[in-house]
């Protein structure tokens, strides 16, 4: 079975910044971003859409459908 699979913390992490500076960047809790880390949410577009823009990175580059 395919899963939906978030590189969110890899991407964070190349970037140098910590899940509370992202989610500042983003406007998005931390709790949020610990949550789509450990993937036990999936986030809403508008999220991923956040999460993209504060990365600078297209939101394609944080999930892929393995």
């Amino acid at each position: 079975m395919k899963q939906l699979k978030f590189y969110i913390s890899k991407i964070r992490k190349q970037k140098g910044l910590s899940a509370k500076k992202l989610s500042e960047k983003a406007g998005i809790s931390s709790r949020v971003i610990d949550r789509i880390e450990a993937h036990s949410v999936n986030p809403r577009l508008e999220t991923m859409c956040k999460l993209a823009d504060a990365l600078e990175v297209p939101i394609t580059d944080l999930f892929s459908y393995e």
